[in-house]
């Protein structure tokens, strides 16, 4: 959740976008490294959810922002089959 967070305040949502494009093009990015390529991922992705939430003005801070994204994965996980 740190590096999460971290990169939300650090970042906008467009240029976390661009990392994650970069990521999947090159194998690397300049906004985060994580242990594999898989957490890469899912941190670039979760911070650009948590940013783009706080940019829409759906969440005032980034912990409201990390709620509506856990509340956007329970969702999802109810509605599998």
């Amino acid at each position: 959740m740190k590096d999460i967070r971290e990169m939300a305040e650090k970042y906008t949502h467009a240029e976390l976008e661009a990392c994650i494009e970069k990521q999947i093009r090159e194998g690397s990015n300049s906004c985060f490294t994580g242990e594999n390529p898989e957490e890469t991922m899912a941190v670039l992705s979760k911070a650009s959810y948590v940013k783009k939430q706080m940019e829409d003005g759906k969440a005032d801070t980034i912990l409201d922002a990390v709620r509506l994204m856990a509340a956007s994965i329970r969702s999802l996980g109810k509605n599998a089959p």
